[in-house]
């Protein structure tokens, strides 16, 4: 594996890149909100709609990637996601800086299905603890883009923002175009991964849901609840975002002793449960909300986040395991990532204007009963998943 990892963390860097394009937008959306007169379930829909290519056309991308060099729908999609950012830079009105944000969306959608099945044929044996680490691209690009976006937006103005990001996604190319040449498994016809497969993409899904749409409106939420200043709305969520990696690492690990393989649910529900409880303490109501300060309510936000990155880094594991079990043929990699992408983009798109809406209707405390709500029907997807491929 040593030899694999340059590539496999290239692979990776290019993955977080993808995901900062969410992060900037959520911390940037302050200002946009200023200067283009954005409602708050507007904002959130801005700040997801980079998913929306994946939550129309995941699947069916990832059946028709297969059939082409993943390093040329890697290289098309940077490509296209660094365009659509120097143009939303500079839309004069929020129409054009959705149709921005949607010609964004196809590029991310082409990233996040190409790059894991790259690392998946890099790492051979070891995807398993590969695709752990590549479970994290999308808490370290919020992360990375939220903290630095936050900081910069004090200092300059949020079109410039949108151009530094552009362009650090356009360093990236020269390292693609280099990459090794890997026996790509592609398919000649259309084949559609098993039923398994889209249970545990489903369970994904809820997941996401719950996880982007607090992510993406927690600057909102700390500006408006509890008087935070941008810049620090900016940098709480993004150290919120980055504590998942707290979660996929003790997950890797676990993966690495066996223990991931032989009780994979039981994490999943460990990492479902515990932070369902802590985001009842982040977004206090009724007399907790009396005693708790914004400081407490940042480190359940962000403590409820480390224990989460468990979910994701053992669903991305257990999918070469549930391909494997299912009787699959490898080559059906590329299309499950399409598939795990339509699910995860669904979530994410849903996830920041369903909790705007909630929380303009109903309040802030409303959001910890509606993550309850969805960890349940996580975990239901996941243990369908595991179910069926049993079965098969």
């Amino acid at each position: 594996m040593n030899g694999r990892w340059p590539t496999i963390i290239l692979l990776w860097f290019i993955g977080v890149l993808a995901a900062a394009q969410l992060g900037k937008m959520a911390a940037l959306m302050p200002a946009i909100r200023a200067d283009l007169g954005l409602s708050l379930s507007s904002a959130g829909l801005m700040v997801s709609l980079i998913e929306a290519g994946g939550a129309s056309l995941g699947a069916i991308a990832g059946i028709l990637a297969a059939r082409f060099s993943g390093r040329a729908v890697l290289a098309a999609g940077s490509i296209l996601v660094a365009t659509a950012g120097l143009a939303g830079a500079a839309a004069p009105d929020a129409a054009l800086l959705y149709a921005a944000r949607l010609i964004e969306s196809i590029g991310y959608l082409m990233v996040v299905i190409a790059a894991p099945s790259l690392i998946a044929m890099a790492a051979g044996r070891a995807s398993a603890t590969a695709l752990a680490l590549w479970s994290t691209f999308v808490p370290v690009g919020i992360a990375a883009g939220t903290i630095l976006s936050g900081l910069a937006a004090s200092l300059i103005d949020w079109r410039l923002i949108l151009v530094f990001w552009a362009l650090i996604v356009l360093t990236t190319l020269p390292g693609t175009f280099r990459l090794p040449t890997m026996a790509e498994h592609r398919q000649t016809g259309l084949a559609v991964p098993p039923v398994a497969i889209w249970a545990l993409a489903l369970g994904f899904g809820f997941y996401t849901t719950l996880e982007v749409g607090v992510l993406g409106m927690l600057p909102a939420y700390l500006s408006d609840a509890w008087g935070f200043s941008i810049a620090t709305a900016g940098v709480v969520t993004g150290v919120t975002s980055a504590a998942t990696i707290a979660g996929s690492f003790a997950a890797a690990r676990l993966i690495g002793t066996g223990e991931g393989a032989r009780r994979p649910l039981t994490l999943i529900a460990i990492g479902l449960a515990a932070p369902a409880a802590l985001f009842f303490v982040g977004f206090p109501g009724g007399g907790l909300a009396t005693g708790v300060s914004g400081s407490v309510v940042a480190m359940a936000v962000i403590a409820a986040n480390a224990i989460s990155g468990l979910v994701a880094a053992v669903a991305f594991a257990r999918l070469p395991a549930l391909l494997r079990r299912s009787g699959a043929a490898l080559s059906l990699v590329t299309a499950s990532n399409g598939v795990f992408a339509q699910f995860g983009a669904a979530g994410s798109l849903i996830g920041p204007p369903l909790v705007g809406y909630v929380a303009s209707h109903w309040g802030w405390s409303t959001v910890a009963p509606v993550v309850a709500g969805l960890s349940v029907l996580s975990l239901a997807g996941f243990a369908l998943g595991e179910r069926l491929a049993g079965k098969s």
